[in-house]
Formats: C-alpha cells, structure tokens, sequence
C-alpha cells in the first residue's frame, strides 16, 4: 500500500503538468478567435452598404480577414483538409453577417 501512494505521490505532479500544454493551446487558439472576431467587426463598415445582403456581406468581411483565418486554421489544425478550411471560412463568413445585422440594428 505505501507503495502505491508513493507511486501517486510521483505521478500526481506529472499528470497536472501534462494539462498545461492544453491550457497554453486553448489559450492561444481564444487568442487567435479574438483577433479574427475583432477582424471581423472592424471590417464590417468598410463593406456594408446597408442594403445588401448580410450574408453577401458578410462573405466579403470574411475574405477582408482571410490572414487571420488562415492564423486560426493553422493553429488549431496543422494539417487542415480543405474542407476543414472551408468550414472555418464559412464559420466566419456567419459571424461576419450576425456582426453586420448587428450593426444595423445599432444604427436604426
């Protein structure tokens, strides 16, 4: 039995640090979100005319933050296919229209 608890003794430390790659990953991918999302919400009166389409609209803002998106994808998933590309393109392209129906409403 001592045995066992000095084994636990060793190993507990080990297993909390293991969690810290996971943290610092999480943090920087929330890091590399905010800095798309904040993208996305400055770019959105450079291209809103207020009478297109949100979602046309907001393909375009998507496109204005391609860098970051790019940022995000690499990040998140080193080897991305094409179709994961995609749907963090098309994640953000319905972000950019929920930002750009936001900002009408603000302004009415």
């Amino acid at each position: 039995m001592k045995i066992l608890w000095a084994f636990l003794a060793l190993v507990a430390p080990c297993l909390g640090a293991c969690q810290l790659p996971t943290n610092i990953a999480t943090k920087n991918v929330d890091s590399l979100r905010s800095a798309q999302d904040t993208c996305l919400r400055e770019n959105v009166a450079q291209f809103d005319d207020r009478t297109s389409d949100a979602r046309q609209v907001g393909r375009f803002v998507a496109m204005s933050c391609t860098v970051q998106t790019e940022k995000l994808v690499q990040y998140a998933v080193p080897y991305a296919t094409r179709q994961e590309y995609a749907a963090f393109q098309s994640d953000a392209a319905a972000r950019a229209a929920g930002y750009v129906v936001s900002s009408r409403g603000a302004a009415s």
